[in-house]
């Protein structure tokens, strides 16, 4: 795999790490600063107790509202015009927060005057005796205050609490009172809106009656008519008789065409003729018949007292046979008849005809004027209808004035206050709890405000680099922390096993046959990087490559003093400066296959000599003679010398210190050495605490390397 591939590789897997918030930061945080949360838990109980110590006595005052049901009206109508009877839990709910607010709280100040009653003014902290505003009053009151529903009853508690006994039990009845001369205020101001309302509604609606009552009049003396209805009617009547007597002249008609047919179909047969009703019924012959009938029933009379021959009985038979032969003439003239009396019904008829259009024309005109009238007839009946329902209701408020039935009453007046006694695990419980969160608190806020690195993904993340190695913190029994060659003196530990880590992670990084040298250097100072320098030296020589370990801190230098106790001369600066050849300068350790390459004596310009071309030529001479060569440089942000050598190097690694190493200073650090195109392969995390700070590192107290191999090889104490 190659170098740059497993980089990315680390540096993507790193930041998926960080993505997720992880809380066991913020739980060891808390760890880390148990005794905040120690000292705050102990305040809190301190303030509580000294709370519980400062509390005065305190009374509370109860007064009971009782809700009544709905009443029957005297007047059932009167519903409308009264407040909305109490229902529902909603409204329940309001009375509750009417009584709690500050506007009620307002009314009963005013009605007790509280801002000049000594007693209540003393009461109050911040009153000094003075005499308050009553919005001041107001508001202490409004604070003493609580009210509750009972469930599932009618009753409303009025609770007042304060130092005063005597003060809560008035306060607290005053408070009952004035919700019923609240509730009265606004039933009596809702008649009377009511009745301002339907008093001017009805004189509206008496006006608009007047004009509709008036309209309808000029609409009468328009038409010259008392009343459409009558005129309708009567139009209808005349129309009815006139359709009547054309319908009887139609028929009568019909049946003339019809025997006018037959009569002149055969003129001349008498008999026939007389059958037809047309023909009996002309007024000639009709003459003639009754004539003869009557002549012939004399002459059957006579002839049952007389003969034939009898002149009474002769004289009457001739006047029979005259009518006979009369009415024979007449029937010859019959068609003649007919055609005048045809003529004349058809005269008839259109005159009947002609008559009936004109009726319907005035029936029409009439039905058109009753649309208008109807119109103006029921806005006439509803005007005077509502007009009467609302003098109706005037009346009703009228008599309802008097009424001072209210839905609530007093249930149960207070007649004294009862001692509110402390609850001292209730106190020492809130102030416990409030020490906790103000301990947890300011921990984690401690916690945040630190910006230095903390854990070793917050590392990978800041740096966008691996973690190469994360070397635990070791303590001394005295508890400070102990610098020394751990690879040597504690082969077994975190520490030295960390580094052979480290040595693994930079094989894998660099095939060791082209990347031979290693620099080590840090953002910031005493970040521990000669110590890693050093160890990691070790671990070279301890996997059997010759080493050569360069000092390259010319201004500060610690490598001598680690390995020889001493500031070894000469060395770097003495080779930089050709006063000696690097093979004189280059001392032989006790450790087997490591050399050192002190700082040698002090340089005036350490700058100048690590850019110098010399430098280069130091590096590339010591690589012929060594395996590795390992160099320890300044700090980068600190001074320049660690860019000076970065270029001649093949792996450049980055040392931060665990809660050490601001979290600006390893970016900038890092962007320093990218900008010449030096990026770090990796970042040692140096002093990570170990044991109860194991989250850092993953150091957990003997989970992993705490006690795998422990006992050595074969179980042999190594």
């Amino acid at each position: 795999m190659k170098e740059h591939d497993l980089t990315a590789m680390l540096a993507q897997a790193a930041g998926a790490r960080t993505d997720a918030t992880d809380w066991r930061e913020y739980f060891h945080a808390i760890r880390e600063r148990l005794w905040i949360v120690i000292l705050c838990l102990v305040l809190g109980g301190i303030g509580a107790g000294v709370n519980m110590l400062r509390q005065e006595t305190v009374f509370k005052a109860r007064a009971v509202l009782f809700l009544e049901q709905e009443k029957e009206m005297v007047i059932t109508n009167v519903k409308g015009v009264r407040d909305e009877q109490i229902r529902s839990l909603d409204m329940i709910n309001t009375i509750v927060d009417l009584l709690c607010s500050y506007s009620f709280s307002l009314r009963v100040a005013e009605r007790l005057k509280l801002n000049e009653d000594p007693a209540f003014i003393a009461a109050l902290p911040s009153s000094d005796g003075h005499r308050l505003s009553t919005a001041e009053a107001a508001g202490a009151l409004t604070a003493a205050v609580t009210a509750q529903y009972r469930k599932n009853t009618r009753l409303i508690d009025i609770f007042i609490t304060h130092q005063n006994s005597a003060l809560a039990t008035k306060l607290v009845n005053a408070y009952a009172d004035e919700y019923l001369r609240y509730g009265f205020e606004k039933r009596t101001e809702s008649n009377k809106q009511a009745n301002t309302y339907l008093v001017e509604e009805a004189d509206r609606l008496n006006k608009k009656m007047h004009v509709s009552e008036e309209a309808m009049q000029s609409f009468r003396e328009r038409e010259r008519s008392g009343s459409i209805e009558s005129l309708t009617e009567t139009a209808q009547a005349k129309l009815a008789e006139l359709t009547s007597k054309i319908a009887a002249l139609e028929q009568k008609t019909f049946q003339l065409d019809a025997d006018l047919k037959i009569v002149r179909a055969d003129p001349k047969n008498v008999d026939e003729l007389l059958r037809l009703p047309s023909v009996n019924a002309e007024p000639k012959i009709a003459r003639y018949t009754e004539s003869i009938t009557d002549h012939e029933r004399q002459l059957l009379v006579i002839s049952q007292r007389y003969r034939a021959k009898h002149p009474a009985y002769i004289a009457l038979k001739t006047q029979l046979d005259s009518l006979i032969a009369d009415r024979k003439e007449a029937l010859h003239n019959v068609v003649s008849l007919l055609d005048t009396e045809q003529k004349h019904y058809q005269s008839q008829y259109e005159d009947l005809k002609k008559a009936r259009d004109e009726q319907e024309e005035r029936l029409l005109k009439a039905t058109g004027k009753s649309v208008e009238y109807n119109r103006l007839k029921r806005e006439l009946e509803a005007d005077r209808l509502i007009y009467e329902g609302v003098m109706s209701r005037v009346k009703e408020i009228d008599l309802t004035k008097g009424l001072t039935d209210s839905p609530v009453r007093i249930h149960e007046s207070a007649i004294g206050a009862g001692q509110i006694a402390a609850y001292p695990p209730k106190v020492y419980g809130i102030g416990l709890l409030l020490g906790l969160l103000a301990g947890i608190g300011v921990a984690i806020g401690l916690h945040m405000l630190d910006s230095s690195v903390k854990t070793v993904e917050q590392a990978e993340q800041i740096c966008g680099l691996p973690v190469l190695a994360a070397v635990a913190k070791k303590k001394s029994k005295s508890g400070k922390g102990v610098r020394s060659l751990d690879v040597v003196s504690d082969r077994d530990g975190l520490v030295a096993e960390a580094f052979r880590s480290l040595r693994a992670s930079l094989g894998m990084l660099a095939e060791s046959t082209t990347k031979r040298s290693f620099l080590l250097t840090s953002a910031m100072p005493s970040e521990g990087k000669t110590f890693c320098s050093a160890n990691f030296a070790i671990t070279l020589c301890q996997q059997g490559f010759r080493t050569l370990l360069i000092d390259a801190d010319l201004r500060k230098p610690a490598v001598s003093p680690m390995f020889f106790n001493e500031h070894r001369k000469p060395g770097l600066s003495d080779v930089l400066t050709g006063r000696v050849p690097m093979i004189d300068a280059i001392s032989a350790t006790e450790i087997d296959n490591l050399s050192v390459l002190t700082a040698g004596s002090r340089s005036p310009n350490p700058a100048e000599l690590l850019a110098a071309q010399r430098m280069q030529e130091v590096i590339q001479e010591a690589l012929e003679q060594f395996d590795r060569v390992v160099i320890d440089t300044a700090p980068t942000l600190a001074v320049s010398d660690a860019l000076l050598i970065a270029p001649h190097v093949d792996v450049i690694t980055l040392v931060l210190r665990a809660s050490a190493t601001p979290r600006k200073a390893a970016a900038r650090a890092v962007k320093s050495l990218s900008d010449i195109n030096c990026r770090p392969d990796g970042v040692i995390f140096n002093c990570v605490p170990s044991g109860s700070g194991g989250y850092y590192s993953y150091y957990s107290s003997g989970k992993y390397s705490g006690t795998y191999g422990a006992k050595g090889v074969y179980g042999a104490k190594t």
